[in-house]
């Protein structure tokens, strides 16, 4: 569903057809230029619920996302989408590991360290633009540009980075100015920019923020204060299994409603762990998922 006035059935089929997919990825826009769309989100909230009952732990919602704001060709999936016929590509970097590099060889030195961080993303960045310009003219396809958000993977994580330069754990005071700090320096990268351009906190798809989260350091509200000044959105957040369409639909709501008030692209990935409560540990078996503690819903 593009559009608030698109024929929600499609949205049923999307959630049955995911239910049996292995790879397909799939997203539906909550927000965008007209406004917020309130049905999608009731439709989306729906279809989350559906993919919590009907795929194994649950974890179908990690190949599902609810966008606000995102505009097409960026690189990174579930959100990225496209508007015309193929022939057309753009570039994700993964690159949590230069900014934990940068941040702690300038750890609270704000000017330093954005100067550095920039410098050095924009050395990968043109590097990269590089490679993608080479292949653009001798495969015929359009370059669209590059997304310079340093995704993290794993072990490797902006949550430790942002760990790094602070000093304290995630969560702390602080961390909202050096996602401010990391998401500016992003921004300034001289390259042909796509997508978020900004930064990325998925909490499952990175250890030490699936580890703060365990801890009660992390919750849906600080995550929308850092979306304020970053390009995060609620993404891989483990919810209870009981969680309502309801429930889900205002966090939804909440995200679009930011996205919306500043312009700018936020998604949500829910997932909610079918058989799981508050307390209980999240068993997804996806090898891109770190599990954690599953905490109460707002």
């Amino acid at each position: 569903m593009m559009k608030d006035s698109d024929d929600p059935a499609m949205m049923d089929l999307a959630a049955e057809f995911l239910a049996r997919a292995k790879v397909t990825n799939s997203s539906a826009i909550i927000a965008a230029d007209d406004g917020v769309h309130w049905e999608t989100i009731q439709r989306a909230a729906h279809l989350v619920k559906y993919l919590s009952n009907n795929t194994p732990h649950g974890q179908g919602n990690f190949r599902f996302a609810a966008t606000a704001m995102v505009a097409p060709y960026g690189p990174f999936y579930p959100a990225s989408y496209h508007t015309a016929a193929g022939g057309k590509f753009a570039i994700g970097l993964e690159s949590a590991n230069v900014v934990l590099r940068v941040l702690s060889e300038t750890k609270g030195v704000p000017q330093q360290a954005s100067g550095r961080l920039s410098s050095e993303l924009a050395r990968y960045a043109q590097q990269a633009e590089a490679i993608a310009q080479d292949f653009s003219q001798q495969s015929g396809w359009d370059y669209l540009g590059l997304d310079p958000t340093p995704a993290p993977a794993g072990d490797v994580s902006i949550g430790a980075a942002i760990e790094a330069y602070t000093g304290h754990p995630f969560g702390s005071s602080g961390t909202l100015s050096t996602t401010f700090l990391i998401t500016t320096a992003v921004r300034s990268v001289q390259a042909k920019q796509v997508g978020y351009a900004g930064l990325m906190l998925p909490v499952l798809e990175d250890e030490t923020l699936a580890q703060r989260w365990s801890e009660g350091k992390l919750s849906i509200d600080a995550l929308l204060s850092y979306s304020s000044v970053c390009a995060t959105g609620l993404d891989t957040l483990p919810l209870p299994g009981g969680a309502t369409d309801d429930q889900i639909a205002r966090i939804l709501g909440d995200v679009a409603a930011l996205a919306s008030k500043w312009h700018k692209p936020l998604t949500a990935r829910l997932l909610p762990v079918k058989n799981k409560y508050a307390g209980d540990t999240s068993d997804f078996d996806d090898p891109h998922l770190t599990n954690a503690k599953i905490q109460a819903m707002p």
